[in-house]
């Protein structure tokens, strides 16, 4: 955890927040916090800044926040359009969105994607929140991603929302046939369709294209989808 990231509405109104679970245990075992140490913090959706333990124990930890003056990571340009992968790559996938600054990320069926993994424990909010709120913490961010949901490619497309995100981008498509070698330094909003790990069929792609996406290749070997997007965000980075 390299943020401790707070609720707004965990504040009382004399600036303190008593925090329990797991974040008192990383203060007090892993930051061996004690009272007067100064420990950097965000408030979700908000500025970070930092706050002064005002006492520890692994169960509990009392903390009064100061000023929040330095505002949010900048967010990614990269807007990625995932085929909705295996849960455990699913939650890897969300922890990166989240610790790389990316705010909008749009999750698809596939002819490859199993049916099964819409039902998995992995997609519940409650643990799909859990995951972004690590990844937050992980990557010193505050603002929480925008993560939506279709069931097909054709369903994706017909969203006016994704229209509305989307429209004006640059749009990629990580896919070996007939591809360019992916370009590097994003100066603009990208939107790239990563696909499933089995990788997208002919006429997925081809639905693609129609829509203005082109193939870019990422190398001769098939990734999984997390290091599939984890590769791509570095060589987009400007």
């Amino acid at each position: 955890m390299n943020l401790l990231l707070l609720d707004p509405a965990e504040l009382e109104k004399d600036g303190t927040v008593r925090l329990d679970g797991y974040r008192a245990e990383h203060i007090f075992c892993i930051l061996h916090a004690k009272k007067g140490d100064r420990l950097r913090a965000g408030l979700l959706n908000g500025n970070t800044g930092t706050a002064e333990v005002l006492g520890s124990t692994r169960r509990s930890a009392l903390l009064k926040v100061g000023d929040f003056t330095v505002p949010p990571i900048p967010a990614s340009l990269l807007i990625p359009v995932i085929a909705l992968p295996r849960p455990q790559s699913f939650k890897k996938t969300l922890h990166f969105l989240a610790s790389a600054g990316i705010r909008t990320a749009f999750f698809t069926g596939a002819a490859r994607v199993e049916k099964s993994y819409w039902n998995s424990a992995a997609m519940e909010p409650e643990a799909v929140r859990a995951e972004l709120i690590n990844g937050l913490e992980q990557g010193g961010c505050t603002v929480l991603p925008d993560v939506r949901f279709h069931g097909s490619l054709r369903e994706l497309f017909d969203d006016p929302g994704f229209q509305t995100v989307c429209g004006h981008a640059e749009k990629l498509a990580a896919h070996p046939r007939n591809a360019i070698p992916c370009p590097r330094k994003m100066t603009t909003a990208t939107v790239c369709a990563i696909g499933p790990e089995g990788g997208f069929l002919d006429r997925e792609v081809d639905f693609l294209e129609r829509n203005g996406f082109k193939p870019v290749s990422l190398g001769p070997c098939i990734l999984r989808v997390e290091f599939a997007l984890a590769a791509l965000y570095g060589r987009l980075l400007p």
